[in-house]
């Protein structure tokens, strides 16, 4: 594998604190198609180019090119398709997958505040949409590239919660914490069927952050888990340290 080559990420959640801080701290590194719900993702300076207005844009180097933002509601069925088109198409292909997005909707179960619709919610963006963003690629440009994905350890990084794992009481964590356990075992079955197409796929589930662990802690781990050659783990990240499940 080329070690100058710069690899393309795709991450879901960038307008979010683990996405923004990823993108901040590994912008560097790749070349980053930036999926946000709220609001288009500003890049740091460091991510920009300049663009003479006189200047044909077809005539703008490919590689100059680091950052893409989308603006996406991954509930929306329509959403994963055109992701996928405007990340192909600037980039080419996508190296790693970040499905970092999270929904989150705190209410105990017998309370008012407590809704199905929100809860399908949460299902749609935590659990189906990192499947269906995976399948998409696998099936639009993963797929007839096995060996190629093998030789740039190309993966998906689903970033799932340590409330996947445990029960933490009296937060109304219930819907939340079920579709970050889909997710979890999602994972495994995941990196079981893909990786005939030489596809790795792990999954990082982190304490609350910042408030528990550092935000930076949880980008160093998906960076760290991107170069590793491992596949079908869940890394939990604890202040007491990391546990590979």
């Amino acid at each position: 594998m080329n070690s100058d080559r710069k690899r393309v990420c795709l991450i879901t959640g960038a307008s979010g604190r683990l996405g923004s801080m990823f993108c901040r701290l590994y912008g560097h590194r790749y070349h980053i198609a930036a999926v946000s719900h709220t609001a288009p993702v500003n890049p740091p300076p460091e991510m920009t180019w300049t663009i003479d207005p006189f200047e044909s844009l077809a005539r703008k180097p490919a590689r100059s090119t680091r950052f893409l933002a989308i603006q996406a509601d991954l509930a929306e069925q329509d959403s994963i398709a055109r992701i996928v088109d405007l990340a192909l198409g600037e980039f080419g292909g996508v190296d790693l997958l970040v499905n970092a997005a999270a929904a989150v909707h705190l209410a105990p179960l017998l309370s008012d505040q407590f809704s199905t619709s929100q809860l399908m919610r949460m299902f749609e963006v935590n659990t189906s949409a990192p499947l269906r963003l995976a399948i998409e690629l696998a099936n639009r440009f993963w797929r007839s590239r096995v060996d190629e994905n093998t030789a740039l350890n190309r993966g998906i990084v689903n970033v799932s919660s340590t409330s996947g794992a445990y029960v933490f009481p009296d937060i109304g964590q219930a819907g939340y914490s079920a579709s970050k356990s889909a997710l979890n075992m999602l994972t495994s079955h995941m990196a079981e069927e893909f990786s005939a197409l030489g596809i790795r796929v792990n999954c990082v589930a982190p304490d609350s952050f910042p408030a528990r662990i550092t935000t930076e802690s949880v980008c160093d781990v998906i960076a760290r888990v991107d170069r590793d050659a491992v596949t079908g783990q869940m890394l939990m990240l604890e202040p007491e340290g990391e546990t590979v499940v």
